[in-house]
């Protein structure tokens, strides 16, 4: 059966706002970031017809921790991913972290990081390629 098309977007919105906050449950500092995407901003346009279904299907099979251990990996590096999320990571494959990636940058708060985004989920994959070697 056919999911509705306001399925896809709800995700995706409830996908962010759990990494959102368990980073606010690690790390306080973050706590009074109104400014977050998510929060009283609508679902950018889809860049393509397709595309929300694409991260969508991403979405399904990215583990919600692993997820948070990629957002925070991207914007410090210092914070390494785990086996077991490297494992997902190399599961989901190259083209839905990028799609990730991409639809992350899509929000007005991430458009000035969207270059950074997309480098750090092409490096984020291939490091966990070589670490399966």
């Amino acid at each position: 059966m056919a999911r509705p098309a306001y399925v896809i977007p709800v995700m995706m919105v409830a996908f962010f706002l759990v990494c959102h906050t368990m980073t606010m449950a690690k790390n306080p500092r973050n706590e009074n970031d109104k400014e977050v995407p998510w929060f009283g901003e609508t679902l950018p346009p889809e860049p393509f017809i397709g595309f929300y279904t694409k991260v969508a299907q991403c979405l399904w099979n990215v583990n919600p921790v692993c997820g948070l251990q990629i957002y925070t990996h991207l914007f410090d590096q210092s914070k390494k991913l785990d086996d077991n999320c490297c494992n997902n990571v190399v599961k989901v494959g190259v083209q839905c972290s990028r799609d990730l990636g991409w639809a992350l940058g899509l929000y007005k708060k991430f458009k000035p990081h969207r270059a950074l985004i997309d480098k750090m989920s092409i490096i984020t994959y291939q490091e966990c390629v070589g670490r399966k070697l």
